[in-house]
């Protein structure tokens, strides 16, 4: 086994590692905002992932497509949690911006 498949394996258990604990914060959180932390993680286990396949194929069509699916994993997962978290919390409150100046004033 050469060093190449050494850190392509190594990167494939961790990203694997991060989407399992990232399924199990899911499952375990009770609150919607506690649920979507754990969301939010499991694009850099996919980025892990993108990066040990294209180390393994190398620079090729599937090493290439896997590489832009984790960096856009990466990229828009956080403005998929921030847009879940804002559609959530004006189901809750009705207006995302109700509260806000109520938290900011020093009592």
């Amino acid at each position: 086994m050469s060093a190449r498949h050494l850190i392509a394996t190594v990167l494939l258990i961790g990203g694997v590692a991060l989407q399992l604990l990232a399924v199990l914060g899911l499952v375990v959180m009770r609150d919607v905002f506690d649920r979507l932390h754990y969301v939010g993680m499991a694009g850099y286990g996919g980025l892990l992932i993108g990066v040990a396949v294209l180390l393994r194929e190398s620079f090729s069509l599937i090493g290439d497509k896997a590489l832009a699916t984790g960096i856009v994993l990466v990229t828009l997962g956080p403005l998929a949690v921030h847009t879940t978290a804002r559609s959530f919390r004006t189901r809750e409150r009705g207006d995302w911006r109700q509260g806000i100046e109520s938290e900011a004033e020093p009592k």
